[in-house]
């Protein structure tokens, strides 16, 4: 079997990594840019990555880099759009051409993750091709076009980086400490998933009794401290509790319902968990006592051996547990049940529990890895008609540099993204601390502007008088 080690000091690993490692992740980077083809020759930002965060910089730089939204800081979205609107500023970048610049961020975020794969020692990813099936992983999820090739979404990538420096063993070595370690601290500064893994650092160190891991712990930790004391702040678009059987109806759905039967399938129970909840019945019932059956069926398989299967497992269930839990961005109570409401939080469970898939799938009983093997076939079977035939709303957008050519002609002109909301751009440059009224013009880059573009007044009340 063909294998790939960790970067060594020694010529050899050196080479191997040359001839395999980084042509594996060459191919992985232009799966990742071909899911969306259509945003390479339309030029595409992904929603608020402009109309908030570019606009922002636009009209606020000095205030932009540690600006919190949406009840975090996102530091990668910050960064990333105000050196965009510096260059664009400055004449080094036509605005014409500013959706590249993202986008590129974005494609380099997402090596983030299959480098960790492609360096870890885990036993089970010896396999060449086990590793190369994990990157694919990586790229065919159904539904996670949104996290894809956006400044506004690293903050996903690093999280799931997170979850596998939590999950896949150990290494050694100076570069490997410095590349985690940054990894590690940087994570909870752009935005809070990264956080719900800092107790899988705990455990695996109190049960492997590995210093190293309290040192990852640590890191990820006080990076967490900086985001959660200084910048983490509610919002009433999120953190409302979800009731246990709905949590477990919605994780049943977005996870083994998603993966195997794609969207569909996903589509079929959400509508049957939403009747449940709109006009009572059985449906709730049903959804949650499979999802326990299957949960914990899969839980009991990943003890079965002593690898990292129950670490992926552990990182898929905790994540998906927070984010639809308290974290979803919330529009009816039965939004968390569908797949497209916020498919975001969809993406580092789904990667997660495929993983743990293939890991089981690796296993040396061959009765043992015979099902999951089968699983893992179906799941990249869904994932590639998924991203053969991607999501209408983040498949296709308006032209940007069409929009830059109406901005020109009339420097008021709110220039589209995907999906069409608007960026303003315009000279004016409103202040954010400001009391606004209904009626007045609240532009998305203000939280105000965009909780009143869900349907939330986000400000004072007024009488019938005023």
């Amino acid at each position: 079997m063909t294998r790939i080690t960790a970067i060594q000091s020694t010529a050899g690993p050196a080479r191997e990594w040359l001839r395999l490692g980084l042509p594996a992740l060459l191919v992985f980077g232009l799966l990742v840019a071909f899911r969306l083809p259509l945003a390479w020759s339309e030029g595409r930002f992904q929603d608020e990555e402009a109309t908030v965060f570019l606009a922002s910089a636009w009209h606020f730089p000095s205030e932009a880099l540690f600006r919190p939204f949406g009840g975090y800081l996102n530091l990668a979205a910050n960064a990333s759009t105000l050196a965009l609107a510096t260059l664009v500023r400055s004449g080094t970048l036509p605005l014409e051409y500013a959706p590249y610049f993202t986008m590129i961020v974005g494609l380099l975020s997402q090596l983030v993750p299959a480098i960790l794969i492609m360096k870890s020692r885990s036993p089970w990813l010896a396999d060449l091709r086990v590793r190369l099936v994990a990157l694919l992983i990586l790229v065919l999820m159904p539904t996670t076009e949104e996290v894809f090739l956006n400044a506004m979404h690293v903050q996903f990538h690093l999280a799931l980086a997170v979850g596998l420096i939590a999950a896949l063993e150990a290494g050694n070595g100076r570069l490997r400490k410095v590349f985690e370690g940054s990894i590690l601290f940087l994570a909870p500064l752009c935005g809070p998933a990264a956080i719900v893994f800092l107790p899988l650092f705990a455990l695996r160190g109190l049960v492997e009794r590995d210093r190293r891991r309290f040192w990852q712990f640590a890191i990820l930790a006080s990076g967490a401290a900086i985001q959660m004391l200084l910048f983490y702040h509610s919002t009433p678009l999120r953190g409302v509790p979800f009731d246990p059987l709905n949590l477990a109806a919605a994780m049943f759905i977005r996870l083994p319902v998603l993966l195997f039967s794609g969207l569909t399938g996903a589509d079929f129970f959400g509508f049957a968990a939403a009747v449940g909840l709109v006009k009572g019945g059985p449906n709730l019932w049903v959804l949650g006592t499979l999802s326990v059956f299957v949960f914990a069926a899969l839980f009991a398989a990943t003890l079965k051996a002593r690898d990292d299967a129950f670490w992926l497992f552990a990182a898929a269930v905790g994540v998906a547990s927070v984010s639809l839990g308290f974290g979803i961005v919330t529009g009816a109570a039965f939004a968390p049940f569908f797949a497209l409401a916020g498919p975001r939080y969809n993406y580092i469970p789904l990667v997660m529990l495929s993983l743990c898939f293939l890991c089981l799938a690796t296993r040396a009983d061959a009765a043992e890895r015979r099902t999951p093997r089968m699983l893992v076939g179906l799941l990249l079977f869904v994932g590639v008609v998924h991203y053969l035939r991607p999501t209408d709303i983040y498949a296709e957008g308006p032209s940007w540099r069409k929009e830059v050519a109406a901005w020109r002609a009339d420097p008021q002109h709110l220039l589209l993204v995907w999906p069409e909301w608007k960026t303003d751009l315009s000279p004016r440059a409103i202040r954010c601390d400001q009391s606004f009224k209904p009626t007045d013009y609240i532009p998305r880059y203000c939280e105000q502007g965009w909780l009143t573009s869900f349907g939330v007044w986000f400000g004072p009340k007024l009488d019938a008088k005023n």
